[in-house]
């Protein structure tokens, strides 16, 4: 950022080149002040200088020498004014370009950002259908197991009473063993004695049954 300059940095620029003994102009004066500030400013200010100090009269040469350093000015002024006009036309044209980029990367971000909620919802839609159908897997299982058990329950009912039946039927094949023992010793006629002992209560009868039945 260029210093603004001042009606002092002007004058002492002009006593420094008249103590040199160069030529004071435009150029050289702005050349002195380290090219600080805008030839516009540079001329104005020279002018309320020389303003200031008494001067006879303007006369015609002075009056165009001023003019044309006032031409000189403007036309760098206008240079200056387009420089800085193509300048900001080149950054504009940069904004625009990098506007597009930007606007293309929103574009791709918005196109992803869709394609990954369409994913997710899906998935989110898979995962209720597995949990809806894992619920439904768990009560039909639940189903089979108490259906299960009621038929064990069951089949141990029947088998119970199975055994229960065998058990009477030994019994009784048991008494008529004896019966007819009984009979044929009544009548004269030895007869074998049936082998084994009979069971002195119901529940012992299941060790006399078969090893299979006993153990289904």
């Amino acid at each position: 950022m260029k210093q603004l300059l001042t009606k002092d940095d002007v004058a002492k620029a002009l006593k420094d080149l008249e103590a040199q003994g160069k030529k004071v102009t435009l150029t050289s004066i702005h050349a002195s002040l380290g090219n600080r500030g805008s030839m516009s400013t540079l001329v104005r200010l020279k002018a309320e200088i020389e303003g200031a100090s008494p001067t006879v009269a303007d006369s015609p040469v002075a009056l165009k020498n001023f003019h044309d350093v006032w031409a000189q000015a403007v036309a760098e002024g206008r240079q200056q004014q387009e420089a800085l006009v193509a300048q900001l036309r080149e950054e504009m044209t940069a904004l625009a370009t990098e506007n597009e980029r930007l606007d293309g990367l929103a574009v791709e971000f918005d196109h992803t950002r869709e394609k990954a909620e369409a994913e997710r919802d899906h998935v989110l839609g898979e995962q209720k259908t597995l949990q809806t159908e894992l619920v439904k897997a768990t009560e039909q299982t639940k189903q089979v197991l108490e259906r299960l058990a009621d038929e064990r329950a069951a089949h141990a009912k029947e088998l119970a009473a199975s055994r229960q039946e065998l058990a009477d039927e030994v019994l009784k094949l048991h008494a008529l063993q004896l019966e007819m023992a009984r009979l044929n010793q009544n009548a004269g006629t030895p007869t074998p004695r049936p082998r084994g002992r009979p069971p002195k209560q119901k529940e012992s009868l299941g060790a006399q049954l078969p090893e299979t039945l006993a153990s289904a």
